[in-house]
């Protein structure tokens, strides 16, 4: 009776130590696997009291697939697209003339991203990526219902660009997570190649900027051992 108490307790203790374990391990934990989808979305709006308007619309969707190599430390690659157009209206009446512009670009890049949990639920994490992107681009002129295209601004266009991005995030549920960026630091040079003419346009921007432009929110999954066990 005595050996059977004492066998009894070591398993036990031994489940015990195991559900400890398990109850231990948070998503951002060596060998999880990460799916996110990243969503951002900018509008502008300038309307003065004369007649010029201007309207300009950004939208961005990037997904990304990541691998905690250790905890807190997630390397991955990502995959995006993107959508802008632009309205610049200089003459309202008596007929209108305005320009519209319209570009899409795609882009591939690899990332690592760091995670500094402050609790169960909240975690600073900053980011570095660096990427390619290759898109397309056209403006037309109206002037009332004649539309033209705008010579040497419609074409192909390639670059490369890195960016230090911070921000945080909130896990409602052990494998869910919402991410938002709140400052960046970036650079990137894209080159211009309007059609049908041999002169290229290179374009080099580097900044910092808190709240930045475009905003954006990503909700990431992370699969793993236990993590989605209830």
């Amino acid at each position: 009776m005595k050996k059977l108490l004492i066998f009894s307790l070591m398993i036990i203790s031994a489940v015990s130590a195991d559900a400890q374990r398990k109850r231990t391990r948070t998503a951002t934990s060596q060998g999880n696997v990460v799916v996110r989808a990243g969503l951002g979305i900018n509008h502008e709006k300038r309307d003065p009291d004369l007649d010029p308007v201007y309207r300009s619309t950004m939208v961005n969707f990037e997904p990304s697939v990541g691998f905690m190599i250790v905890d807190n430390l997630e390397l991955g690659v990502n995959f995006g697209i993107s959508n802008t157009n632009t309205e610049d209206v200089t003459v309202q009446s008596p007929q209108v003339v305005k320009t519209l512009m319209n570009a899409t670009d795609v882009n591939f890049g690899i990332y690592l991203q760091k995670y500094f949990p402050l609790n169960n639920w909240f975690a600073f994490t900053a980011a570095a990526d660096l990427g390619l992107t290759t898109g397309t681009y056209q403006t037309d002129g109206v002037v009332g219902s004649v539309t033209t295209p705008v010579p040497m601004q419609t074409g192909n266009r390639n670059g490369v660009g890195g960016a230090l991005n911070f921000g945080f995030g909130f896990t409602p549920y052990n494998s869910f997570m919402l991410q938002a960026n709140i400052a960046g630091l970036g650079v990137s040079t894209m080159k211009n190649d309007p059609d049908g003419v041999n002169n290229t346009t290179t374009t080099t921007n580097v900044g910092f900027n808190v709240w930045r432009q475009t905003y954006s929110l990503s909700m990431a999954w992370f699969f793993g051992r236990g993590l989605w066990k209830k």
